[in-house]
């Protein structure tokens, strides 16, 4: 999925297909009048939603627009934050504020409304994703989180955003110091990096750690373009 929901997880990573169109799978020409009925495009998209919601993996899913992988995505950190001992666990990065705000306000719904109607009937469509919000619910209960009156610990943000904070809790490390900011001059800052980098190989530390190695061996993926 184009956002994605972190946490710690397995290393095993599989791709969960979402069918482009569901329409039911003619029956094949050679197929005898008992055989078993093979598995229509719905179910396999059912089937590979469920899969796609098992916290134990990870999983890269690749839809079109509008075929649901934001209501996907919810559904999956509904499940982590069940299993978290701490929201703050659970990360959901995405590619604009925009998007980071919507997705924040489906989740904050999505407890809300399991909250206000305890596991009454829903829309078929959201039955799952009420489920889900119920059990991220219990396990808010049971450790005192309060996600409803306190939605900044619910960590969905940009991948700008995620950097900053990484960079902030690491002044000395990144050797930024204790205030750093989003530039939005970021070329200028790549192609510094890019340099600095390729400068390495010529380095004895480099030589000596293997890092040269790595970089030209990096390069090779890159048709040796760099800045």
């Amino acid at each position: 999925m184009k956002n994605d929901a972190l946490k710690r997880e397995g290393p095993k990573q599989t791709d969960a297909q979402l069918p482009l169109a569901l329409q039911e799978a003619e029956p094949a020409l050679d197929a005898p009048p008992d055989a078993p009925a093979a598995l229509t495009l719905r179910d396999e998209d059912s089937i590979a939603r469920s899969t796609a919601l098992d916290a134990t993996q990870s999983f890269i899913v690749r839809a079109p627009a509008g075929s649901g992988k934001t209501e996907l995505l919810t559904q999956r950190v509904l499940a982590l934050l069940a299993r978290a001992d701490a929201p703050e666990e659970v990360v959901a990065i995405t590619f604009t504020r925009k998007a980071a705000a919507e997705m924040k306000d489906r989740l904050l719904h999505a407890l809300s409304r399991a909250a206000q109607e305890g596991g009454m009937p829903v829309e078929p469509h959201h039955a799952l994703t009420m489920q889900l919000a119920q059990r991220a619910l219990l396990r808010d209960r049971e450790r005192g989180w309060e996600l409803t009156a306190n939605p900044a610990r619910l960590r969905v943000q940009t991948i700008d955003a995620l950097a900053l904070w990484l960079a902030q809790q690491l002044p000395i490390t990144t050797r930024f110091g204790g205030i750093t900011r989003v530039t939005e001059q970021a070329d200028l800052l790549y192609s510094a990096a890019a340099h600095a980098t390729m400068a390495l190989i010529d380095s004895e530390e480099a030589q000596g750690s293997g890092i040269a190695l790595k970089i030209e061996h990096l390069l090779t993926h890159l048709d040796n373009d760099w800045p």
